[in-house]
């Protein structure tokens, strides 16, 4: 019969168990239906959901099956397994195989760019299985450590390396980030490790009484050997919730720099792990089944860390690489897609389209610019771009090609004007042609080359030197019926003036001596008087009909003597205050031009009486060595932009035209409610000073 304290702690363990189940499946419930949240740990990849989903039934499995060990543990602790140590040192030894595999790949992968995080794992799990090599030949039964003592070193390598495992495991999920480690550090951990698994190996095989006592012979396990159970039963219980909850939080990467871990199967280690060590606080002695059950959940945790670190990163990249072969397959078939689409419309473009490279020689020619220099395709391929540029070009052509590749500008037109944009071109007979082109650049390989698009514009060329001479020949014909108009209004002017004025002035002499005769009676007086008036008044309208066809002051005393004129009868006629800042000495020119000037002043004022409804007007005259400007504005209304631009506002036509001739410039500011201000600029040169 047993002592009652081994009976006491097989009921605690019983009890602890029980407890154990009921906890973890509260927790693996409650994070069941928890929404995950989002993890930025560089070194952890995700699985799909469906792979997730079977493992949550693993582990649902191995739990119910657990929790049926563990309701009948005095019926199962009577159990002996007589080949007990065989048993044990097969799983141990499977065990230390596969967490010796995860401390290779952990330590060589990407050895050139290691993480702290993997080294860290690669020294724990090396440590890990020193330690459960220590336990398997220390193990009650085994060769040379056949006492209770022997039982009790063996199970204190067996605490210190489940320790390491479920801190490991625990520290990774709280550390999730980790920065690069040179090799020297690496290999600093390395030794340190070592040199701590050396020490505590040698404090437990030669003082093993320093460590509390874990196994009492005929009594079994320990108080501190159960509660140490239990600590490692809840610490890898909390790592495998937090494990959990970060299952599916990484997406998956495209290229692997550093060591990858499947979080899935770590939790399914951790859950496998709490489940064991509830298996190792149940038994009393080395035979009983739960020693050999506990190794078998063990080693399936060692399996599923396997497959969390080793498996995949050395099935990943493959598995990246036949990605990327896919994805490049279909990359080329797309590239090939959409290169048949671009040569179909380089082919069929009705621009010519010409690629060269920096020595100037024709690496991409389409039909259409063949066809427009009259060669074939394959005579221009190859060939230097010479061969289309006239002789007295080619060199300026390679400058310009050399100096637009300089400036890092990608295109531009070409031609000498914004208002002409061509270069000049050499069909294949030696014929010249104009051409309208845009050259692009673009560097491919360390090399430039060069592509210009190009159409002849012969036809367009001709058609506007015609449109631009029948434009000149419109132009010089409306100045030359402006100076027949003008002509024809002096000679009006003065026919009015000199023979319809001087017979009005004769008959009023006339009808004045009648006046006088004594003979008249006073009806006839009055009749006479009335006449007299009428007379007068015949006057007076001739002389303005005859001032506003050519104001004789024009003539007579020239420009000034003429605007001041218009300025006074225009101020009296209308009402508007009129104000013209000027001098005699600047308004000196000749006919031609005065004319023009008057006959501009006086369409403006025309203008602001008909549309402007304005108080105050304006006229301001400079004049420097080769300029002579002038500006009237007024603070009417304003001008709409629309009104400015309606084919029959021909006062602002007449304006224009009259500008153009004395090839100035016209410019019309409004801005409506404040008013409109015309400016005009004449170049001397042109004006004909007669100073």
């Amino acid at each position: 019969m047993r002592p009652s304290r081994f009976h006491f702690d097989q009921a605690l363990a019983q009890a602890a168990g029980l407890k154990y189940y009921f906890t973890a499946k509260k927790i693996f419930h409650a994070y069941n239906i928890y929404k995950l949240t989002p993890s930025t740990s560089p070194s952890m990849s995700n699985i799909s959901s469906k792979e997730l989903k079977i493992i949550r039934w693993i582990v649902l499995f191995f739990l119910l099956l657990s929790t049926l060990l563990w309701s009948n543990t005095a019926l199962l602790s009577q159990i002996q397994i007589s080949a007990a140590l065989p048993l044990h040192t097969a799983l141990e030894t499977a065990s230390i195989v596969l967490f010796t595999s995860v401390f290779i790949v952990c330590w060589n992968a990407f050895d050139s760019v290691r993480k702290k995080s993997s080294v860290i794992l690669a020294v724990a799990f090396l440590c890990t299985a020193i330690f459960g090599f220590f336990h398997a030949i220390t193990f009650q039964g085994m060769p040379g450590f056949l006492s209770a003592i022997d039982m009790h070193k063996s199970l204190s390598f067996w605490l210190l390396s489940r320790s390491i495992v479920g801190v490991t495991l625990f520290g990774l999920i709280l550390k999730r980030t980790s920065a690069h480690i040179s090799t020297d550090k690496a290999w600093a951990i390395l030794i340190f490790g070592l040199i701590f698994t050396l020490i505590t190996s040698l404090t437990i095989f030669l003082a093993p009484e320093v460590i509390p006592s874990t196994f009492v012979e005929g009594y079994g396990q320990t108080s501190f050997k159960i509660y140490s159970e239990i600590a490692l039963i809840f610490l890898n219980m909390l790592t495998a919730v937090l494990l959990y909850r970060q299952a599916n939080d990484v997406e998956p990467e495209e290229t692997i720099t550093h060591l990858q871990i499947e979080r899935a199967y770590l939790f399914l280690a951790s859950c496998m792990m709490a489940m064991s060590e509830v298996y190792f606080s149940l038994y009393s002695n080395a035979r009983e089944i739960f020693v050999i059950v506990g190794h078998v959940f063990q080693l399936l945790a060692a399996l599923a860390i396997y497959r969390s670190m080793v498996a995949i990163n050395i099935h990943a990249p493959y598995t990246i690489l036949a990605n990327n072969s896919a994805q490049m397959h279909t990359a080329a078939e797309e590239l090939s897609v959409h290169k048949k689409r671009l040569t179909g419309i380089i082919e069929t473009a009705i621009d010519g389209i010409i690629t060269v490279d920096e020595m100037q020689k024709i690496v991409l020619v389409n039909p259409a610019a063949a066809a427009i220099f009259g060669y074939t395709v394959e005579a221009l391929q190859n060939a230097s771009l010479n061969e289309v540029i006239p002789t007295r070009h080619r060199k300026t052509h390679g400058a310009h090609l050399s100096q637009f590749g300089e400036t890092g500008a990608t295109r531009r037109k070409m031609g000498a004007s914004y208002e002409d944009f061509y270069v000049t071109g050499l069909k294949a007979d030696g014929t010249e042609f104009p051409i309208e082109a845009s050259i692009s650049s673009l560097i491919e390989s360390g090399h430039r080359y060069y592509t210009v698009i190009f159409r002849d514009i012969t036809d367009r060329k001709i058609a506007k030197e015609k449109l631009a001479l029948y434009h000149t020949q419109l132009s010089q014909l409306s100045t030359a019926l402006q100076s027949i108009r003008e002509e024809e209004r002096k000679h009006i002017a003065r026919e009015l003036h000199d023979d319809l004025g001087q017979l009005l002035a004769a008959l009023r002499m006339d009808l004045s001596l009648l006046q006088r005769d004594s003979l008249v009676t006073e009806k006839t007086q009055k009749t006479l008087n009335s006449m007299d008036q009428l007379i007068l008044t015949s006057i007076t309208t001739l002389r303005r009909i005859a001032t506003d066809l050519r104001p004789r002051a024009l003539d007579e005393g020239g420009l000034f003597f003429a605007l001041k004129t218009l300025q006074k009868d225009f101020s009296t006629r209308h009402g508007i205050d009129c104000e013209m800042i000027a001098n005699e000495e600047q308004l000196i020119l000749d006919d031609t031009h005065s004319t023009a000037i008057f006959r501009i002043v006086q369409e403006s004022l025309t203008n602001v009486v008909r549309h402007a409804a304005a108080s105050e007007v304006q006229i301001e005259f400079q004049r420097d060595e080769s300029m002579l400007s002038f500006k009237i504005s007024d603070n009417g209304r304003g001008i709409e932009k629309e009104d400015m631009q309606k084919s029959r506002s021909f006062g602002l036509v007449g304006m224009r035209e009259r500008v153009k001739a004395m090839q100035g410039e016209l410019t019309i500011t409004s801005t409506i409610g404040e008013g409109t201000n015309l400016e005009i600029r004449l170049p001397l040169s042109i004006t004909n000073d007669v100073t």
